[in-house]
């Protein structure tokens, strides 16, 4: 009876983690479940008991109870592999849809390392940030052809018109900066392109944490204080604003080198005075302490550049 009693509470301790496992698969998602998984099969393999069962036919006591525990331990390594495959897929479903129903807890030491400084913790490109809408307005002195070439390091998503990736854009701009473009005639306010998921390193300790409810007139003052005048602030607001403004709270960093040295680019001829402003935002559910930055006067003189797009982390 003693030992019935205690098969049952093995039976039982080796139900409650197998939940426990399964619970810690869905808050904590796949990454864990292989560990957890492997704990599980090296407590199966100590807690359950193995009779003697001369049914099997084996003469020899010692091969029976090998056969036994090789069955255990092939059981052991398919629900290892169930688990890890189902958090596994878990993880995918939520990326693919955004879905927060289910809370996804990040173990590592810090937050800050797998999503706002987008270090190795990712388990794959999908989860690096996209380039989006970057748009280059170009303002010569007067009329002229001008080739313009960006190498996302990724690729390109789309363009606006198409990017050809041996010649890059051929336009002839105009100091309206109209674009028309030569391969098909066609007339442009500005060049357009995102591009695919890539990994940055943004320094998130630096920028701004604003209300949603201020988004527009927060980057309405920091765009005009960075150097955009109002056509492109207005576009640049037309886009981003709808996307930040039902934000808790932004967390705003505006990138520079961390941006430009990664994606490069290339306008010939070149111009006197060329601003990249890449915006990167976080949405927060509280604020969080950040070194506000500041930023030089831009001065507009002869052929002039511009280009503004950002990221969402």
């Amino acid at each position: 009876m003693k030992a019935i009693k205690l098969h049952n509470k093995k039976n039982f301790l080796l139900l409650f983690l197998f939940l426990f496992i399964v619970l810690f698969v869905i808050f904590l998602g796949y990454k864990l479940a292989i560990i957890f998984g492997i704990v599980l099969l090296a407590l199966m393999t100590i807690l359950t008991p193995i009779h003697h069962n001369k049914s099997l036919g084996f003469n020899d006591s010692s091969t029976r109870l090998n056969f036994l525990k090789l069955l255990r331990s092939f059981a052991g390594v398919v629900l290892v592999v169930f688990v890890f495959f189902a958090g596994y897929q878990l993880a995918i479903y939520q990326e693919a849809k955004g879905d927060n129903l289910l809370p996804h807890i990040v173990v590592n030491n810090a937050q800050t390392n797998c999503n706002s400084m987008l270090q190795d913790c990712c388990p794959g490109i999908n989860c690096f940030p996209t380039i989006d809408k970057p748009v280059i307005y170009l303002y010569p002195s007067h009329a002229e052809i001008v080739n313009v070439k960006v190498f996302p390091p990724t690729g390109f998503s789309t363009s606006i018109p198409f990017y050809n990736q041996q010649n890059g854009w051929n336009v002839i701009a105009k100091p309206d900066g109209t674009l028309t473009n030569l391969s098909e005639g066609t007339t442009y306010p500005y060049l357009y392109w995102e591009g695919n998921p890539a990994k940055f390193n943004f320094d998130m300790t630096k920028g701004f944490v604003v209300q949603g409810n201020q988004t527009k007139v927060f980057l309405t003052k920091e765009l005009t204080q960075i150097g955009l005048n109002n056509s492109e602030i207005s576009s640049f607001l037309e886009y981003w604003v709808p996307r930040m403004q039902n934000n808790k709270y932004t967390l705003i960093h505006f990138a520079s080198s961390d941006y430009t040295d990664l994606v490069k680019l290339s306008i010939n001829p070149k111009p006197d005075s060329l601003l990249r402003v890449f915006m990167v935002e976080e949405p927060l559910n509280q604020p969080v302490k950040t070194i506000p930055q500041s930023f030089s006067t831009f001065h507009r003189y002869g052929f002039t550049a511009v280009e503004w797009g950002g990221t969402e982390l």
